[in-house]
């Protein structure tokens, strides 16, 4: 029992004394006091009661949630300014010196301490991964401090494979009339742009080795002074080699050199190749078994047409089972022969006329940058750099037009920005996809020592088309770093986690997560870690905790701006926290009694409602 319920267990007994001895004395009172007069007196004791207990406690009333200021990092008092009225300002870890300010381990615990808030102001340079969850459950007010010069955003390509190109995106803050390269792990300058003004920059690269591999951003000014440079660390797996069905209705340069690159980078290649008069090269059916067993089928028109009715539907039956098939559109065909291509929103007209078309060579075309695109070469056809430098000779196009709501462009390299200009284009069809490849003499890129262009032509397209295979090992977040809790989602059982020191870690899921099986790990060393599930290891890099501070700065603007526009969110089984409540003022109920008081002792001693009066020889009676 608190003290406030004691005080009125006490009042309320002497009111019910009160009650009991005022009808007695009434009784007794010779002077024959009217009815209203006892009435009146009954009234005003629980009245005393209730102004005496609420002068003593008096009602806690809800006190309006003031914005809650929390400093973080960079930021200082000084930067709080005036928090408002009843605000409360605090410190998280990041915060620098904060003087007398409560530091707080978490935003979770700053809004445990005080219930009710409903607006947190984060003053510095944002919010970590740490407090993110509890901000999104208020509104939040973020005025973000000015970005330094560099590099503020960095978007690494999520897989890359050997052998294949990538793009690297990203942007530049306060370099006006700057350069963006990308060098490679020798520390070759293998591409570079000029910065547009919003600062936004994609870079191309290409991955020649398979296993940890490190590239490099470098940011000049307009004087081609270094302004920023950004390690990229990057993992190239061992490409899984597609399993390809090769078929042409004739041999031709095109065929061979396709299937010569194709070896080259490992696919297992079945191939046949009509010769004339019956006779063909190769011995590849197209049963349903095998068809299932291919990741591609790359066709020429010829050998498409020849397929007949039941040959073409055969091959459209497995591509919605999950093949992939790219048609080369090297001649024109029958109506027939594209009937099953067609769809409401993949269209396709044209195809009779022939054209030059220009394969996108690289921005740099010095021997440093080709020979990092390009590698050293093999023992049979060795890195020339007089013939690599030559001019890329024009290719021919055949005029297919495809439109429709369906129809995806295939992309060399970097995107041309013209759809109808496009080597290729594909749709979905159930499982798998189909493509149409407008391109041909493609060849000619080998011979004149561009190998490097043909894979930039090719790989895309390959890539894009080809049975997609399901792998067991979770996508890990390319910012993992030092201290900072790393989300794993679709953990495998039985999996767990190598540090670079040796040490092992096996995170829990969260049981909250449900199907998304989200398991949490914090990374103490820098380095490549490797998530390991039976013989199947997933590498990935956790930067130390001050690498790359303008980026990460950047980053936590840019989350915690995220935060701030999106409407607040209740946490799954919250309740409503009470609110801050605080005592009201005393004195008006103790001015309230003392009233009451007044008035009962002055009327307990007044002849008001009395019927006789007594003698002037009796004294005076106290009625209480």
């Amino acid at each position: 029992m608190t003290m406030a319920q004691t005080v009125a267990l006490l009042l309320a007994l002497a009111v019910l004394v009160a009650w009991v001895r005022l009808p007695l004395a009434h009784r007794r009172d010779p002077r024959m006091s009217r009815p209203w007069r006892l009435w009146l007196l009954l009234a005003l004791q629980p009245l005393l009661a209730a102004a005496l207990h609420l002068m003593l406690f008096p009602p806690r009333h809800p006190v309006a949630p003031a914005t809650l200021a929390v400093l973080t990092e960079g930021a200082t008092l000084a930067d709080a300014g005036p928090a408002t009225v009843r605000g409360v300002v605090l410190a998280l870890p990041e915060a620098g010196d904060a003087g007398d300010v409560a530091r707080v381990p978490d935003l979770a615990t700053a809004l445990r301490q005080h219930p009710g808030t409903t607006q947190v102001r984060v003053i510095g340079a944002g919010l970590v991964p740490r407090d993110r969850d509890a901000a999104s459950t208020v509104a939040l007010a973020f005025d973000p401090l000015p970005l330094a010069p560099g590099i503020v955003r960095l978007s690494p390509p999520p897989a890359i494979a050997r052998g294949s190109a990538f793009v690297l995106e990203g942007r530049v803050e306060g370099v006006p009339g700057g350069r963006a390269e990308l060098l490679d792990p020798a520390g070759r300058r293998v591409d570079a742009m000029p910065l547009p003004e919003d600062g936004g920059f994609a870079l191309r690269g290409v991955a020649l080795e398979t296993g940890t591999a490190t590239f490099a951003v470098r940011v000049r000014d307009a004087r081609q002074q270094e302004v920023a440079i950004s390690q990229l660390p990057l993992w190239i797996d061992a490409d899984v080699a597609p399993r390809v069905l090769l078929l042409a209705g004739a041999p031709n340069p095109d065929t061979r050199a396709l299937r010569r690159w194709l070896v080259d980078a490992g696919a297992q290649v079945q191939a046949r190749i009509a010769l004339g008069g019956g006779v063909q090269l190769g011995s590849a059916p197209l049963t349903a078994t095998t068809l299932d067993q291919a990741d591609l089928l790359i066709v020429d028109a010829r050998a498409w047409s020849g397929l007949g009715e039941s040959g073409r539907t055969r091959v459209l039956a497995a591509v919605r089972r999950g093949l992939g098939l790219l048609l080369r559109g090297d001649n024109a065909m029958p109506a027939e022969a594209l009937r099953g291509l067609r769809a409401p929103g993949f269209t396709i007209a044209g195809g009779a006329g022939v054209r030059p078309w220009h394969v996108p060579g690289p921005r740099l075309d010095g021997e440093e940058a080709l020979r990092g695109l390009m590698g050293s070469g093999s023992r049979d056809a060795p890195f020339d750099p007089a013939q690599a430098e030559e001019e890329v000779p024009p290719l021919s196009r055949r005029a297919w037009r495809v439109q429709g709501m369906d129809a995806v462009a295939l992309e060399p390299g970097a995107d041309r920005g013209d759809a109808a200009e496009a080597p290729g284009w594909w749709r979905a069809e159930g499982r798998g996809r189909i493509g149409l490849w407008a391109v041909s003499d493609s060849y000619r890129l080998p011979l004149h020592g561009r190998a490097d262009l043909y894979a930039d032509l090719w790989s895309p397209a390959v890539a894009t088309l080809a049975r997609a295979r399901s792998s067991a090992m979770p996508g890990i977040e390319a910012d993992a770093r030092v201290g900072q809790r790393l989300a794993i989602c679709a953990w495998p059982e039985g999996a767990h986690i190598e540090a670079p020191d040796g040490q092992r870690a096996q995170p829990i899921v969260d049981p909250a997560s449900g199907a998304r099986r989200c398991a949490g790990y914090w990374p103490s060393v820098a380095g490549w870690h490797r998530l390991r599930m039976g013989d199947a290891v997933q590498p990935f890099h956790v930067a130390a905790a001050d690498a790359e501070p303008t980026l990460r700065l950047a980053e936590l603007r840019e989350a915690t701006l995220r935060l701030a526009a999106a409407p607040p969110v209740s946490a799954p089984g919250a309740t409503v926290a009470p609110r801050n409540t605080e005592p009201g003022r005393a004195w008006p109920w103790f001015l309230a009694w003392l009233l009451l008081a007044a008035f009962a002792w002055w009327f307990e001693r007044s002849r008001l409602g009395l019927a006789a009066a007594v003698s002037q020889q009796d004294p005076p009676r106290d009625l209480r």
